[in-house]
């Protein structure tokens, strides 16, 4: 079964000298969370992203549509990164996530419906 594993992160952390520094080592702990992903043999996909400040938001209500600049969250997690990762159930799933390098946020895992097969 496949999950998302969303990284929310607070984007603050990685300002100045320290921050990027933390930053430098935060990253390079995500390469070696790669290397070990493969070395057990867990087909995965991930990414990261550029800072919320770069983002644009579409908000609906009942058809209609407003496009805002920036990322609307409620609170001073944004959506850093993500991993979607094979896995057999959502406790290996919660393994693998516990690995996730985030100096300061939440990390969201949640399964993914998918759009066809037995599961749809």
């Amino acid at each position: 079964m496949q999950y998302m594993l969303m990284i929310h992160e607070d984007e603050s952390v990685y300002e100045g000298p320290e921050g990027e520094k933390l930053l430098a080592e935060t990253l390079a702990a995500h390469m070696a969370l790669g290397e070990a992903l493969v070395a057990a043999g867990v087909s995965y996909s991930g990414e990261r992203l550029k800072p919320a400040s770069t983002a644009t938001t579409i908000r609906w209500n009942m058809g209609e549509h407003q496009i805002h600049d920036g990322a609307f969250s409620e609170s001073h997690e944004e959506l850093g990164g993500f991993y979607i990762i094979d896995v057999a159930n959502l406790d290996e799933a919660l393994a693998w996530a516990k690995r996730i390098p985030i100096p300061k946020g939440a990390l969201e895992i949640r399964p993914i419906w998918p759009m066809s097969g037995p599961d749809a």
